[in-house]
């Protein structure tokens, strides 16, 4: 969603009264806790959801139970759902740092790949993040550990991630 970034999702309904479990995906969640309000997506746009209540569970997860969202099936209906929230609440980074949906569509240089490369996108998930890379001349995308061995610097002005992956990585 255009001006939005996920900062978590609904990962199970809690009870029967229409309580879910919220999770933080974000790499420091303190920021996020006690929010007033989350936007789930529905058909391209961001609808808001309002929190009535909201317990910790630990730092990742807290117990919420929105307005409007009564009983089982209400809650079972968000199981799932991607948590958003406005671009504009997301804490100012260092130059050497980065947020992953930043990097859709930087070059990609690295040393002995004389490819032209894009990143398409960042995937995140649970064992490892991917770098998502199209290369020309090859029809499926590549995909890159994100580890910072791997990362030399990210030029945000020329919008170029440059790594340093080793070759065969790009031929997998």
């Amino acid at each position: 969603m255009e001006g939005y970034f996920q900062v978590g999702y609904v990962r199970k309904k809690h009870g029967f009264k229409g309580d879910v479990v919220v999770r933080i995906t974000a790499d420091d969640p303190t920021p996020y806790q006690g929010l007033d309000a989350y936007f789930v997506e529905d058909r391209g746009k961001a609808l808001p959801f309002f929190v009535a209540t909201q317990r910790s569970v630990n730092a990742e997860e807290s117990i919420v139970r929105f307005d409007d969202v009564d009983g089982e099936a209400a809650a079972q209906a968000l199981v799932g759902k991607g948590l958003w929230l406005p671009e504009d609440l997301l804490p100012e980074l260092d130059d050497d740092q980065f947020y992953y949906h930043d990097l859709k569509g930087y070059a990609v240089q690295n040393p002995g790949v004389l490819a032209t490369m894009v990143v398409n996108q960042v995937l995140e998930y649970p064992g490892q993040d991917l770098f998502e890379i199209t290369v020309s001349g090859r029809e499926q995308p590549v995909l890159i550990p994100v580890i910072d061995a791997f990362i030399e610097r990210v030029d945000k002005k020329a919008k170029v991630l440059y790594l340093k992956a080793p070759e065969e990585l790009y031929s997998l």
